[in-house]
C-alpha cells in the first residue's frame, strides 16, 4: 500500500443509508444504492476534501448478522471481515443508524464493535427527512453512548456538512499532494466469474477484494490505490475492479444493471484497460462485445489468459492460446496478450513489465519533422491507389496530443482514401512510435484548404505573403545585375 491520505470510514447495519451518505459527501454518484438490502458488499474509496481536510473516504457493506447466530449468510461473514479491516486502518469512524426505525438489536452490537477499537466515531442519524425527526434523532440515539450525534438527510442534502465539521476534527491536516493524480488509473475488466478480484488481490498482496464461486460477487467499481514494486522500480496504480459485464437480455436486476453501468464507466475514465479472458473458454461472445466497448473508448489494453494453471496439466501451449485469441478478436490485434494465472501467480512479472512499458509509450511525443519523413518513407514503400482516376495525397502530418496518441493529416482530398488504407497506416504509425503498448491510434484526415475556398482574412495574410515574397525576389535579381556588371 502506499502511504494514504488520512481514513474515514462509514459503517452500519445494512439498509441505513451509508452509500447515500458517501455520494452525498463526495458530491457524486460512485456507490450503488438502492432500497434492496445488501447491495454493498466490497468496501468504496475515493480520496476527497472538507474545508482544507483531505482524506480517503470509504464505504463499507452492511453488518448484516449478529455474532451469536449459528447461521451466517457467506457474504455477511466476508463483509465483517472487510469492516474489521478498514475500521483498524481508519482515522475516524461516521456510524450511520436510521431514524425511522431508532436503536434496533444491530444498532447495539455494532455500537458494542465500534466501542472496542477504541476509534473516535460520529454517529449519522440518517433519514431524517423532517424537522420533527432531526430535533428528536438526538435523545433518541443517546443510549447509544456516542456524544457526536449529527441528524442527516441525503434526499434532501440535509446536515451533510455539519456532520463533515465534526468528524474532521478527530484527523489530521494533510498537504493536498496530488498523488492520486500522477497515478495511472488500470480498470480490470471482464465477464463474470473470470478471475478479475483474484487478480487485484494478487497484485495487491491480501485478500483486498472478495472472492468467491459466485458470479456477480463483486458488484461496485472499486478503486484501489497501490504501489506495484519490482527490481527497485516502483509503478503507482489506482487498480479498478469492476463486476462482470454480462449479456444485456440476462440483467434482470436494477442492481446489476447499475453494476455494468459502473463498468462501463470504468473503461471510459481509465488510462490501461486490463482485458481478463477465461483460458478454458475463450473468445466468447460476451468477451468479443467487451472487446469491442474497450476499442470505442479508444482505451489501451492488455489481454491477460487467466486460469492457465488448468490447462497446463492438459499440455496446452501459450502460442495455441494466443493464435486463437487473435483469429477470435482480430480487432485487438494491436493489444499484447499475457498468459497467467491468478491463483498461483504464474507469470505476473510480465503484467509489471507490460504496464511500465505502457506508461513510458503514453508520454511519448513525435516530433512533427520525424513523422512527417516516417510517412514519406511509408508512402513511397506502399503508396495508396487510386480511386476513381483521382489519387489520395497526404501533404504532411502532425501530432496533436497523447493519450491516446492522434495524429492530423493533412490531405488533398479525405474521401480518397480507402479504409483499409488508413487501417494499414494506424498500424505503421503504431509499430513505428509506439511497439508492442497496446495503444489505440487515431488519425484524423483533414483536406487542406485551398486559397480561392479560405476566408478573406487567410486570403489577404496569403497576398502579403506573396508579396513579400516577390519584393525578395526582385531585389535578389537587381544584387545579381549589379555583380554582373561589375565582372564585366
Amino acid at each position: 500500500m502506499p502511504e494514504k491520505l488520512p481514513i474515514i470510514a462509514i459503517v452500519g447495519r445494512p439498509n441505513v443509508g451509508k452509500s447515500a451518505l458517501f455520494n452525498a459527501i463526495l458530491r457524486r454518484r460512485i456507490s450503488i444504492v438502492h432500497e434492496q438490502s445488501g447491495v454493498t458488499r466490497d468496501r468504496v474509496a475515493a480520496p476527497t476534501e472538507h474545508f482544507g481536510y483531505h482524506f480517503m473516504l470509504v464505504d463499507t457493506g452492511g453488518l448484516g448478522t449478529l455474532n451469536r447466530e449459528k447461521n451466517v449468510d457467506l457474504f455477511d461473514g466476508m463483509i465483517r471481515e472487510q469492516v474489521a479491516a478498514i475500521v483498524e486502518e481508519a482515522a475516524a469512524i461516521i456510524w450511520v443508524v436510521n431514524c425511522q426505525e431508532g436503536i434496533t438489536p444491530q444498532d447495539e452490537e455494532v455500537g458494542e464493535f465500534l466501542r472496542k477499537t477504541g476509534k473516535p466515531v460520529v454517529l449519522a442519524a440518517n433519514k431524517a427527512d423532517n424537522q420533527t425527526v432531526a430535533q428528536s434523532a438526538v435523545a433518541d440515539f443517546a443510549a447509544l453512548g456516542i456524544p457526536d450525534i449529527e441528524p442527516t438527510s441525503c434526499t434532501h442534502s440535509f446536515g451533510v456538512s455539519q456532520l463533515m465539521d465534526v468528524v474532521v476534527k478527530y484527523i489530521p491536516q494533510v498537504d493536498s499532494a496530488s498523488e492520486n493524480e500522477k497515478r495511472l488509473r488500470v480498470a480490470v475488466v471482464g465477464r463474470p466469474n473470470v478471475g478479475k478480484s483474484s487478480l487485484v488481490n494478487r497484485l495487491f498482496g491480501e485478500d483486498r477484494m472478495m472472492v468467491t464461486d459466485i458470479a456477480g460477487t463483486t458488484r461496485d467499481a472499486v478503486d484501489i490505490p497501490v504501489d506495484l514494486q519490482q527490481d527497485g522500480q516502483v509503478l503507482p496504480l489506482t487498480l479498478i475492479d469492476t463486476a462482470g459485464l454480462r449479456r444485456k437480455k440476462q440483467i434482470d436486476t436494477v442492481v446489476e444493471f447499475f453494476s455494468a453501468n459502473r463498468t462501463e464507466q470504468a473503461i471510459r475514465r481509465s488510462d490501461i484497460v486490463l482485458f481478463l479472458i477465461d483460458a478454458t473458454d475463450p473468445c466468447t461472445t460476451q468477451e468479443r462485445r467487451l472487446g469491442r466497448l474497450i476499442v470505442d473508448a479508444n482505451k489501451p489494453c492488455i489481454l491477460l489468459a487467466n486460469k492457465w494453471d488448468l490447462l497446463y496439466k492438459e499440455g496446452k501451449k501459450p502460442q495455441e492460446m494466443i493464435k486463437l485469441i487473435r483469429s477470435e478478436m482480430p480487432f485487438l490485434d494491436h493489444a499484447p496478450v499475457q498468459i497467467i494465472s491468478a491463483l498461483n501467480g504464474y507469470n505476473f512479472k510480465s503484467i509489471f513489465a507490460q504496464l511500465l512499458h505502457v506508461r513510458e509509450q503514453l508520454k511519448v511525443m513525435v516530433p512533427t519533422s520525424v513523422f512527417n519523413q516516417f510517412l514519406q518513407d511509408t508512402l513511397l514503400r506502399n503508396p495508396p491507389i487510386s480511386k476513381d482516376n483521382k489519387r489520395f495525397k497526404i501533404y504532411y502530418g502532425t501530432m496533436v496530443f497523447t493519450p491516446p496518441p492522434k495524429f492530423v493529416l493533412f490531405v488533398n482530398n479525405k474521401k480518397l482514401c480507402p479504409s483499409n488504407y488508413l487501417k494499414f497506416l494506424e498500424n505503421q504509425v503504431r509499430e513505428a512510435f509506439f511497439p508492442q503498448a497496446g495503444l489505440p491510434i487515431n488519425l484524423e484526415l483533414r483536406n487542406r484548404e485551398r486559397l480561392e475556398d479560405s476566408k478573406p482574412a487567410r486570403k489577404a495574410a496569403a497576398g502579403a505573403h506573396f508579396k513579400r515574397q516577390a519584393e525578395a525576389s526582385d531585389v535578389n535579381r537587381r544584387i545579381q545585375r549589379s555583380k554582373n556588371r561589375r565582372k564585366v
